[in-house]
């Protein structure tokens, strides 16, 4: 798709709002804002005496029928700020700005895992957690170290400034779907996505949705997705600095233009990793964010990060690669509208994402270029027809180009439509059902998938809620997987491909706190699978190339445990997990397990604040992993332990910040996260920063 073409999609829709939009004695509409201008999401609108309210959105903004009202008084609440009234006989009920005065509150420190932005974004409303990425310090510049926590299993292809990939439930990272503020990530060449490749400075958290989410997002959605937040615009400058000749200076600048912020971000970051030959990593950011409010009506957001990153690739100690180096230039943009109107909610998101990789190794005289362009659209809009039912519809249109040394030169067109209705039967129970198709002119087929999602809340006995989600997804084949064609004749791709299927089944039950809420608790399991598996092997002349050749089935059961005194200023999270995966293709792999799926893996973490210092400690074990099938390779067990401290120092206008700690605590030497790729002992970090 180009550019011209999400222009006018951009023109369309939003020349459409404003009619949509137009004053009406019927409605009232407005905003509500904190006190520097900043929207409030999902306060509460109601008007006196009748049973008429609704709730403003993700940005502020709310439309509210007021048809037949006699009373003339409108309140708005929230829960962590002051409520406010108005007579709608002395204001204009069109443009009702409200600003709210923040309420403070003395209370033990909380944890809170969840969504901020659920209600609005395209998700189903099923067990998801959210991760803080200001919450914890860590070592190198990656998002992929602050991912690294509590219940995720990051691949790691060695140290802090390592290659690091989500690995799924099935075991595949091809199977995650990697998204920023909605917009897929994951490399239309290879499938996965490198989270080491994003400054995690830029963002602010990130939200885990483990289970299938095709229906919703399309491919790659098998096992579950992860989206990433970015940061609002701020001030900030830090420098850090740590073993294996880990250094950078970041920092991020702002304007406040009426009631708009626009920020510049820079980052410069390298590390030797001197633990392994030509284990090097340097890279520079720069991005820029924009938040814009009542644009024609509209609610504008805009990202844009370029990176550029060069590391060397040492290869596994077995195979190992010393001169080999591989250069990634990245452009991403994401420009996103939202408005309310009297027919609902509608979002607009418009994206694009560059990535030009260069691949070099003397030793074999090899290399390569992958040139990539991405683009992707995205119509969103929710009907809400009465106050226990809504649908919201999608429509995406995309397009892929791809110029490689080993892909040759590619183009595919991609669209998708979709639906999810969300139907509360009462306040304790939710019916959520959803259905989606795709399309792409490579193929030239359909792929339809569907989910059904549902929420209970129970008041008796010892369950509080439970939520399950059930469903099909895929994954279309990479470019790689259809195009490949290695410079030697040694592989190649296969263009009659098939999508892989996925069936799937996610149940979390929440019990209910004991101790006046002191001690929580979750209860989850999960089934997957998977049919149609792409899997290298090679034929009679040990040419390798892909085949449908596998199917999979996994089973998982876990049990969370959060404890809380209120005596003291910890907090303690606890998780482990039972695993039961096998390949069910016929064949000399039958009855083997998934790859680097453990069949146990157990997470704690301990939070402990005093005053102005936090303090946090992470334990994980992941149990004996199978990484080959060919030599019956194991990963011994995974254990490490992280330690990191954090003090916060207010200087007039400014805060002065201090982090440091250590990862791999234990010096547990030659860790493997993935197949012969072993992490460095213990490292040290310290990061010296000043916001305001």
């Amino acid at each position: 798709m180009t550019p011209h073409y999400i222009f006018y999609l951009i023109i369309i829709v939003f020349h459409s709002s404003m009619l949509l939009s137009r004053e009406d004695d019927d409605f009232i509409s407005g905003r509500l804002t904190d006190d520097d201008g900043t929207g409030v999401p999902y306060g509460n609108i109601y008007i006196k005496n009748a049973n008429r309210g609704t709730s403003s959105d993700r940005d502020g903004r709310f439309y509210l029928a007021a048809l037949g009202i006699s009373d003339s008084i409108v309140i708005f609440a929230h829960s962590a700020f002051h409520p406010d009234t108005v007579n709608l006989r002395t204001v204009d009920k069109s443009r009702i700005e409200i600003q709210l005065k923040r309420r403070t509150y003395q209370f033990p420190p909380v944890v809170i895992y969840g969504n901020l932005y659920g209600k609005e974004s395209l998700q189903l409303p099923v067990d998801h957690w959210g991760i803080d990425f200001n919450a914890v310090p860590s070592s190198g510049v990656g998002i992929g170290e602050k991912m690294d926590r509590f219940g995720i299993q990051v691949r790691d292809y060695g140290g802090p400034a390592g290659l690091k990939t989500v690995s799924s439930p099935t075991g595949y990272s091809e199977h995650m779907l990697i998204l920023l503020d909605g917009f897929a990530l994951n490399s239309p060449q290879n499938g996965i996505f490198d989270l080491s490749s994003l400054p995690v400075e830029f963002f602010a958290q990130g939200e885990v949705y483990p289970g299938q989410g095709s229906s919703l997002y399309g491919s790659h959605a098998v096992g579950g997705a992860v989206n990433f937040l970015p940061a609002k615009p701020g001030n900030f400058l830090r420098v850090r600095s740590g073993s294996l000749g880990d250094r950078g200076i970041s920092g991020e600048t702002s304007l406040q233009l009426g009631k708009s912020r626009f920020s510049f971000y820079g980052n410069q970051f390298e590390s030797e990793g001197n633990y392994r030959e030509n284990n090097r990593f340097a890279q520079n950011a720069v991005g820029t964010k924009l938040r814009a409010a009542n644009v024609a009506g509209w609610n504008i957001s805009s990202h844009l990060i370029v990176t550029q990153t060069e590391r060397g690739i040492p290869g596994s100690l077995q195979y190992s690669s010393p001169t080999a180096n591989k250069e990634n230039d990245e452009i991403l943009t994401i420009l996103t509208g939202r408005t309310v109107s009297r027919l609902g909610y509608t979002e607009l998101m418009a994206g694009a994402i560059s990535s030009d990789e260069y691949f070099t190794n003397p030793d074999w005289a090899q290399e390569s270029r992958h040139q990539v362009s991405n683009w992707q659209t995205r119509l969103l809009h929710r009907f809400d027809s009465a106050s226990r039912f809504s649908n919201t519809v999608s429509m995406e249109l995309g397009r892929t180009d791809v110029t490689s040394d080993n892909a040759g030169d590619q183009t595919v067109t991609k669209g998708a439509a979709g639906l999810l209705s969300q139907l509360s039967f009462s306040k304790d129970f939710t019916f959520a059902p959803s259905a989606r198709v795709d399309w792409d002119d490579h193929s030239r087929s359909a792929v339809v998938t569907g989910n059904l999602a549902l929420v209970w809340q129970l008041r008796d006995g010892p369950l509080q809620s439970m939520t399950i989600s059930s469903g099909t997804s895929y994954r279309s084949p990479t470019f790689n997987d259809l195009f490949w064609e290695d410079a030697s004749g040694y592989t190649k791709g296969n263009p009659d491909l098939q999508p892989e299927e996925g069936v799937s089944t996610n149940l979390k039950i929440n019990l209910k706190p004991l101790n006046e809420g002191t001690i929580r608790g979750s209860l989850t399991t999960a089934n997957y699978t998977v049919d149609n598996l792409i899997q290298w092997a090679p034929d009679e002349s040990l040419v390798y190339s892909p085949q449908n050749v596998m199917k999979s089935e996994l089973t998982v059961f876990g049990l969370t445990a959060i404890v809380a005194p209120k005596a003291w200023p910890i907090t303690i999270t606890v998780g482990t997990e039972t695993t039961d995966s096998r390949v069910l293709t016929e064949g000399a792999n039958q009855g083997e397990q998934l790859l680097y799926v453990p069949p146990t893996a157990h997470w704690g973490e301990l939070q402990l604040t005093v005053k102005k210092v936090m303090g946090h400690l992470s334990y994980r074990n992941l149990g004996r992993r199978r990484y080959s099938y060919a030599d019956q390779g194991f990963l011994d067990s995974y254990q490490r332990l992280d330690l990191s401290l954090s003090f916060n120092l207010p200087l007039s206008d400014f805060m002065i910040i201090i982090e440091g700690g250590a990862r791999n605590l234990l010096d547990n030497r030659e860790l493997q996260s993935v197949y012969d790729y072993p992490e460095p002992g213990r490292t040290i970090f310290v990061t010296v920063g000043v916001s305001r």
